[in-house]
């Protein structure tokens, strides 16, 4: 097993992807995209999973940033619009399955996995 490890981590084409976890909250979504608010700024084009917990169940789907620009007033906040990647077909879990029960709902957790 060890050989096989020390191999793959001496291959030139060795590949990694880091990432972080931010706390986003939904402010509104649709089928292209939704609008975030986070403490945090992201870069446009930053991608990531974007995970949804909502009756006792969590939903994903990949998304990406096209813009980030700080609240009004100097909250400290930053509002996201990021569109659905079209990675895959939306799965049983997808967040494009239940957008209309989302629309006008209380989430209770938000989360953004983010690839750097």
């Amino acid at each position: 097993m060890t050989d096989a490890l020390d191999a793959l981590l001496r291959a030139s084409d060795l590949v990694a992807v880091l990432g972080r976890e931010v706390v986003v909250r939904l402010m509104d979504i649709s089928s292209a995209g939704c609008l975030l608010e986070s403490n945090c700024r992201l870069e446009k084009g930053a991608t990531g999973l974007l995970r949804v917990r909502f009756e006792d169940a969590e939903y994903m789907d990949d998304v990406r940033v096209m813009r980030c620009q700080e609240s009004e007033g100097g909250s400290g906040f930053y509002q996201l619009g990021a569109e659905f990647l079209w990675t895959t077909s939306p799965h049983e879990r997808s967040l494009r399955r239940i957008i209309s029960k989302l629309q006008g709902s209380a989430v209770r957790s938000v989360t953004l996995e983010r690839q750097m």
